[in-house]
């Protein structure tokens, strides 16, 4: 199973698609870059409306397993422990409280995708969530993303997903935003 390289022992690491070797934590440089944060319409499963997730990775919603707001913001309180429509994808994921949301970033509504960032990972772990790894270890999507998506790169299903977002509605806005980027010292590749 290849995704058992990469969770050995449930605990994630970083991984060079390039090197296709695990990285240790010092050979991985974060530098802030040029991004953007866009913003994504996960529809409520029983029709009432809509909320906005911002994402700088809109390719790993392909695996996303829960939404989630910090427990005390009453922008969406009401809403915790209903179920949203992952656009793109055909199933429904939960509503969660999290304290690791900051409320003020974003829309305050976080995906959550535990195989593919360390912080959700720790989420995942609190909430009991499965773990969806949508990525090969080359960086490819993988069988258990939609078959739309699966065999393209990273960076070309991003591209995907955001037109395909725009296509059925659900790509609210995209912002300019600088983010920290992982890469390995080694070739420069962004890390996994």
């Amino acid at each position: 199973y290849e995704q058992g390289l990469i969770y050995r022992g449930k605990r994630l690491v970083n991984w060079d698609p390039v090197l296709q070797s695990a990285v240790s934590d010092l050979e991985v440089e974060s530098e802030e870059e040029e991004g953007f944060l866009w913003h994504i319409a996960y529809p409520l499963a029983d029709g009432s409306g809509a909320l906005t997730v911002a994402t700088t990775r809109p390719e790993t919603m392909l695996g996303d397993v829960a939404v989630m707001v910090h427990p005390e913001d009453e922008r969406y309180t009401h809403l915790i422990g209903r179920m949203v429509k992952l656009p793109l994808c055909d199933r429904e994921i939960p509503l969660i409280a999290d304290d690791y949301v900051d409320k003020a970033f974003g829309t305050g509504v976080v995906k959550v995708t535990p195989a593919h960032d360390q912080n959700d990972y720790a989420v995942g772990q609190r909430h009991k969530l499965p773990m969806i790894g949508v990525l090969t270890l080359d960086a490819k999507i993988n069988a258990e993303a939609p078959a739309a998506y699966q065999g393209l790169d990273r960076f070309v299903a991003r591209k995907k997903v955001v037109a395909d977002l725009e296509a059925m509605g659900a790509l609210v806005e995209v912002k300019k935003h600088k983010l920290m980027v992982p890469r390995c010292a080694r070739t420069g590749q962004v890390i996994e």
